[in-house]
C-alpha cells in the first residue's frame, strides 16, 4: 500500500504522483511522462512535493484525487470469463 497518491487533471491529461514507501517519489504524466526520485530524507521529499504541487496548481491543474485508485472498473484480469468469451470460437447453432 503507498504512502500517498495524488492525482492531477488538466482537460484530458493527468499527472499520477506516487510515494510507494521511504523517501521515493513517481511522477507518472502527462502522457508518456514518468519521474522516479529518491530523496535524500523525509524533508527534502516533503519539501519538492509541496513545491511540486503549488507549480502544478499555478499551471491550471486541478487535485482531482487523494489516496484513489485512478481505475473506477474492476480488474478484467479478476473476473470471471463466460462461455462466450471472444478467445473461443462460437459455434452457431
Amino acid at each position: 500500500m503507498p504512502q500517498g497518491s495524488w492525482l492531477f487533471i488538466k482537460g484530458a491529461e493527468s499527472i499520477w504522483v506516487e510515494r510507494p514507501h521511504g523517501r521515493l517519489m513517481i511522477v507518472a504524466g502527462p502522457g508518456a511522462a514518468r519521474d522516479v526520485r529518491e530523496f535524500i530524507n523525509e524533508s527534502a521529499l516533503d519539501a519538492f512535493q509541496v513545491d511540486l504541487a503549488e507549480r502544478l496548481t499555478s499551471d491550471g491543474w486541478f487535485l482531482w484525487g487523494v489516496n484513489r485508485e485512478r481505475r473506477q472498473s474492476p480488474d478484467r484480469r479478476s473476473t470471471k470469463r463466460t462461455p462466450t468469451d471472444r478467445r473461443k470460437p462460437v459455434n452457431p447453432s
